[in-house]
């Protein structure tokens, strides 16, 4: 089979010609972690870079045996295990030349993968490889040419993301080489990532209660953590309550993490908990009027991110790209020791 032609957000792709990585689409073949997934057993791993290595590790027969033969490899987004699982599919082959599937190279693929996907430390070189790929769309440095603008803005944006992933595509080699080599691209991000790391390891301005029988963790801390900063400190734990107290009160922000969206083969996760009798507890509890736009709100379970805080809903943002923080959000009255029994009883209870 000879390599295949990226394609991204296909309007007319042909099912029979194509593969979908890392995402799903009705009637298409795919290699993904994402919900519905029709990734062949065998293959299954925690992140799409990783199901698409262990598919590049295959004899080419068995390759094309697993799959069938296509020739479109197809994404509908842009991001870090998007562009690394795509980038192993469209030419299976190119991982033996930068490194065997099970060695440094591909490991280092899926740390960066990780990093990006599920916002986990996996080290600075990950950590660099990340948001370089993901500075390429939108940052005025961008080493990929921006053309003039022209058309629509949904197919400018496609074009872009294209664009940046076959940049991507020829650059990743050097890249895996040295990862720093775009650090313009990202230093302060980088530093402030690496700040919240340390911190954490230390243990410096912040308090952890875990709960291992509802897979909680009570993050105490008098300051925002990056999105990487606050995982690092929830450890494995897929649901965070994050707490903020001062003066004024207490600010709260509750994650289930991206874990358990996205399929996992390597653990259990448990799954999501509506938490709408509890939602109605804690405005009852707060005392806030009817129509009032700041109060306890909840996000839907199918959105990569489910969310539950006191604020105006609208500050919720998406908690996956977002760091997803409490600056901003009002105080509660509710103290913490309440709020965290009502919470641990309503996960418990399912």
């Amino acid at each position: 089979m000879s390599e295949p032609r990226f394609l991204f957000s296909p309007v007319d792709a042909d099912p029979a010609r194509t593969l979908y990585v890392d995402g799903t689409e009705a009637g298409f073949r795919n290699l993904s972690h994402w919900p519905g997934n029709s990734t062949p057993p065998p293959l299954k791993r925690d992140l799409s870079t990783g199901i698409a290595l262990a598919w590049a590790a295959l004899a080419p027969q068995e390759r094309e045996r697993v799959l069938g033969p296509f020739d479109r490899v197809a994404n509908n987004h842009y991001d870090t295990d998007g562009v690394l699982s795509c980038w192993v599919a469209t030419a299976p082959d190119r991982i033996a030349a930068v490194g065997a599937s099970e060695g440094e190279t591909a490991e280092t693929l899926r740390r960066a993968a990780a990093t990006g996907d599920f916002g986990t430390w996996n080290g600075p070189d990950a950590l660099a490889l990340e948001l370089t790929l993901m500075a390429l769309p939108d940052h005025p440095g961008s080493p990929v040419p921006r053309g003039a603008p022209d058309g629509p803005t949904e197919a400018a944006d496609a074009r872009r993301k294209a664009d940046c992933y076959r940049w991507a595509f020829q650059h990743l080699p050097t890249l895996l080489e040295d990862p720093f080599r775009h650090a313009v691209l990202w230093r302060p991000r980088f530093d402030a990532i690496c700040a919240d790391v340390e911190r954490v390891e230390r243990g410096e301005d912040l308090e952890v209660d875990d709960f291992p029988a509802e897979d909680l963790a009570v993050v105490r801390a008098p300051r925002d953590l990056t999105r990487i900063g606050l995982h690092h400190a929830a450890g494995d734990r897929s649901r965070v309550l994050l707490v903020w107290t001062d003066g004024a009160g207490t600010r709260y922000r509750f994650l289930d993490r991206v874990e358990s969206w996205f399929e996992l083969v390597s653990r259990d996760v448990p799954a999501r908990v509506p938490l709408t009798t509890l939602v109605d507890a804690l405005r009852r509890r707060e005392g806030a009027a009817a129509g009032d736009p700041v109060t306890w709100w909840r996000t839907p379970l199918t959105v990569p991110v489910a969310q539950l805080g006191f604020s105006d809903p609208a500050a919720a943002g998406d908690g996956f790209s977002d760091d997803p923080g409490v600056d901003g959000f009002p105080p509660s009255r509710l103290p913490e020791p309440e709020v965290v029994a009502m919470l641990r009883e309503a996960l418990a209870a399912g």
